[in-house]
């Protein structure tokens, strides 16, 4: 049997690779469900996170406002 290495990543995974592969929590996740219709999906007893759904999400987040990091004078 042949491995294909031309695959697409997954685009539905458990919560655990949602948490590890975008960095959100799980309630964030749980939080986010009743907003965004598709993000969370039964199989069974499993709950898949929709990764097209979920970076859908995260592209409309805004940015984040850093600012510059003040400079320390020695005393």
């Amino acid at each position: 049997m042949n491995a294909r290495t031309d695959l697409a990543p997954p685009e539905m995974g458990r919560i655990p690779d949602a948490q590890a592969r975008f960095g959100v929590s799980r309630s964030w996740l749980y939080r986010a469900a009743p907003d965004h219709p598709g993000l969370l999906v039964k199989l069974g007893n499993s709950t898949l996170v929709n990764f097209a759904v979920l970076r859908g999400i995260l592209a409309t987040l805004p940015a984040a406002s850093v600012r510059p990091e003040r400079s320390r004078v020695a005393a």
